[in-house]
């Protein structure tokens, strides 16, 4: 049985216009990328036979389940597609449950991907003290992701009642984040803040406590350190990145030998050692990885714990507490931003760059 999904087949009842723009921009001219993403749903199983239509209309959604399937098959990941919930029921090294939620943009007052511009590319290229919407772009994220969390967290109740669920499985949440036009450079900076409290602040150039923010626009309080107690001890680890877009397609594309390089990607990696930024040029020389821009999120709280070991086999940043003390682990410096462009930057703009991210 081929179970290959055709994703780019035109559907009946679907007009071009209806078609999400992203969709169509991979569909007619990228076509190696087309090819990296036809590859890694080989073997995925659309269990309720609407992935396709929401993947050609809506988009995201789809396209970060198809990430994490890769990125667990090429983990040596197998799955149990025999039941039709959570996303994915990982029965290989271990059984897992992980539930895909795709963090989007406020649909009442949030501004338009169609409306990215230059500005906004070239700011992937400033760091957090540069960043004059800084602030506005964390607590947007935080109240983007803490109602994706919120949501799945409630969902857990409704699982653990299914007869193939025993209760004892590690449960995770995995938070692709599409929440706001410039989510490429939100990082982990959200996250700390909504599951631990540390809230970052780039002109002290420190995390701070927090115990919540007010969500944008509204005086609703919305807390922070949703890992710090027990009441999200359903939540075993969320998985996450805010750095899987096309532009991941194009950076793979372009770490692979297979084909010539058409756009010049540049990934800002950070290092927890001064200097903080350091630019990648993309290339098979000098790849980007699969689970690189991952990261993985564990609950000290969590009643059924994450292995470590999982995912210490892949580029995905770690962070966890032990004995106190907040750990970040790795085999590689995590992406702080990944910039996309037609053509390379000259050496001396490169140096320039460098400069301007690290001063």
């Amino acid at each position: 049985m081929n179970r290959t999904l055709n994703l780019f087949e035109q559907l009946k009842g679907i007009d071009e216009e209806k078609l999400n723009a992203k969709f169509k921009t991979l569909r007619n001219n990228l076509f190696r990328e087309k090819l990296i993403l036809e590859r890694w749903t080989e073997k995925f199983e659309d269990r309720d036979n609407k992935l396709i239509k929401e993947f050609q209309q809506t988009f995201h959604s789809s396209f970060w389940e198809f990430y994490l399937y890769a990125v667990f098959t090429e983990m040596g990941c197998k799955f149990d597609f025999s039941k039709n919930r959570p996303d994915f029921i990982i029965d290989t090294p271990s059984r897992i449950l992980v539930e895909a939620v795709a963090s989007e943009i406020n649909k009442v007052n949030g501004r338009s991907e169609s409306t990215r511009n230059v500005n906004d590319t070239s700011s992937m290229l400033l760091p957090p003290h540069k960043q004059l919407d800084f602030f506005e772009v964390l607590d947007e994220a935080i109240t983007r992701y803490s109602n994706s969390i919120s949501k799945k967290n409630g969902k857990y109740k409704e699982y653990v009642k299914c007869p193939w669920v025993s209760g004892d499985e590690p449960y995770v949440i995995a938070v692709g984040s599409y929440a706001q036009v410039n989510y490429g450079r939100e990082y982990i900076y959200p996250m700390m803040a909504l599951l631990f409290g540390e809230y970052y602040d780039p002109l002290q150039k420190k995390y701070i406590d927090k115990t919540f923010i007010k969500k944008p626009g509204t005086d609703v309080n919305i807390p922070l350190g949703l890992f710090r107690d027990k009441k999200f001890n359903d939540i075993s680890a969320i998985l996450f990145s805010c750095t899987m877009t096309l532009g991941k397609l194009t950076s793979l594309a372009n770490s692979s030998e297979e084909w010539p390089e058409i756009n010049h990607v540049v990934n800002i990696r950070h290092d927890f050692e001064e200097p903080h930024y350091k630019l990648q040029e993309v290339s098979p020389e000098n790849p980007e990885f699969l689970t690189d821009g991952l990261f993985v999120f564990h609950n000290p709280y969590a009643k059924n714990k994450l292995d470590l070991n999982l995912f210490r086999q892949t580029n995905a940043l770690q962070v966890y507490i032990q004995d106190g003390e907040m750990l970040f682990e790795g085999e590689n410096l995590p992406i702080y931003a990944r910039h996309n462009a037609f053509f390379p930057f000259p050496k001396e703009e490169l140096d320039r760059i460098a400069l301007n991210l690290n001063s």
